[in-house]
């Protein structure tokens, strides 16, 4: 099995440090740690599904995704906000990454599309880029309510899998000030492998 950071091998992980100023309306419920949880839910999904070269857009995308929404309320604006105004503040850390021009279109289509309900067509050349954002940010409902998250409408089967996973994730970060990256990852990887161990104990 491959790991998160055997994924993620060629990225500097612990460079994607989210910050307060970063966001225009910065918020507990579209702020910082929902962010990290969309970056986890992202890397997981892909690397679930077997997919290869989206997964790092997809993550690059989730980490700018809600940095422009001006409220916590409805608004299917804030993904072309965040494309027009913070990819390009973000461009060159991203060509750190290895990203290339064809990446960053991929990343403006995926986080314009995150906030609307029309889908690209499965053929489009960026699908699982958008399917993926779009996936791991749905999988963040939890922290809306318990049953908002409408598991028929994840693209991927892997997603709805995850969703129990997604659950225990929100509720051992919702309280915590998470500082980096690297912090929300251990707990993810705490999380896989507790949640191995009872299914290992409740095969016995």
């Amino acid at each position: 099995m491959v790991s998160t950071l055997d994924k993620m091998q060629h990225m500097n992980y612990k460079a994607f440090k989210l910050k307060n100023s970063y966001f225009e309306n910065m918020s507990s419920l579209h702020g910082i740690n929902h962010t990290y949880r969309v970056m986890v839910h992202v890397l997981n999904i892909g690397m679930a599904a077997g997919i290869n070269h989206e997964i790092v857009p997809a993550f690059c995308g989730a980490f700018i995704h809600d940095m422009a929404r001006q409220h916590d309320g409805y608004c299917t604006e804030h993904g072309y906000w965040a494309a027009r105004f913070k990819l390009p503040l973000f461009i060159d850390f991203f060509k750190q990454q290895g990203l290339n021009d064809e990446d960053f279109e991929a990343i403006r289509i995926a986080v314009t599309n995150h906030s609307v309900k029309d889908e690209v067509a499965a053929g489009h050349p960026h699908y699982k880029t958008v399917a993926l954002l779009k996936d791991a940010d749905a999988l963040d409902r939890i922290r809306i309510s318990e049953n908002n998250l409408k598991t028929e409408y994840l693209r991927f089967p892997e997603s709805i899998a995850m969703v129990e996973f997604a659950r225990k994730l929100f509720y051992k970060t919702q309280t915590l000030k998470l500082k980096n990256f690297e912090m929300i990852l251990r707990i993810s990887n705490d999380i896989k492998k507790e949640t191995g161990k009872l299914e290992a104990e409740s095969a016995h």
